[in-house]
């Protein structure tokens, strides 16, 4: 079942470099009240966000202190292995959606283009870059020209 968290960073991403990208690690938090207990509780999520070629960059510059960012998930999964803390729910298979960098920068959508992996070129493959989607202006509307009143025209 599809997850969406959007929280404040309250630390940068943690880095690591592999060999088919870096992977960023952030911890979110969300505050509920509880009815039960009548007090305010926190939940805590881990989330692994995978990033390629130029996707390194955009992460690396949104990913910071105090930066909003939108979390999507195709599912969780509890994480209750440090006795000495609360259960944290780690978001599986997790993607980056809106960001917004605490400098005063417009909020920003990545949204990326899926396209086949590899191409063929006289036996050797090339990777393909991913290619961002950019928003197009609406095409202006066409104004409709009123018709003269016509008092022996049919109601519609």
């Amino acid at each position: 079942m599809p997850h969406t968290i959007t929280a404040k960073l309250n630390k940068p991403a943690r880095k690591h470099q592999g060999q088919n990208g870096t992977t960023f690690f952030v911890s979110l938090g969300e505050k509920n009240y509880n009815y039960t207990t009548k007090s305010a509780e926190w939940t805590n999520y881990e989330a692994a966000l995978f990033a390629k070629d130029a996707q390194i960059a955009f992460y690396e510059s949104v990913l910071i202190e105090n930066a909003v960012i939108e979390v999507n998930a195709g599912g969780i999964i509890i994480d209750a292995s440090n006795p000495e803390y609360k259960p944290k729910l780690v978001l599986q298979d997790a993607k980056l959606g809106f960001t917004h960098s605490p400098q005063g920068q417009a909020p920003q959508q990545q949204q990326v283009q899926q396209q086949a992996p590899q191409q063929q070129n006289n036996g050797y493959q090339q990777q393909q870059q991913p290619q961002y989607n950019q928003q197009q202006p609406a095409p202006p509307q066409q104004q409709q020209q009123q018709q003269p009143y016509d008092p022996n025209a049919p109601a519609f």
